[in-house]
């Protein structure tokens, strides 16, 4: 990983707590997507559902929007 690369996910996890958001949430939300390159079978796709951060009620429900 690029050193630029490094400071530019600091910055962001800065600028994530300093708007609520807690650790948990952005570590998990930090995982490295698959390659383009991968190509998913049917079983494999699902539904992204991109909702507001409000802080307590986004870190309840997220277990939920997962299944």
């Amino acid at each position: 990983m690029s050193e630029n690369l490094k400071e530019d996910e600091k910055h962001l996890h800065k600028v994530l707590q300093s708007n609520g958001y807690g650790n948990a949430t952005i570590r998990a939300d930090s995982k490295e997507l698959p390659s383009k390159d991968h190509t998913n079978t049917e079983q494999e796709k699902g539904l992204i559902l991109t909702i507001p951060y409000i802080a307590g009620l986004s870190e309840s429900i997220q277990p939920v929007c997962r299944l």
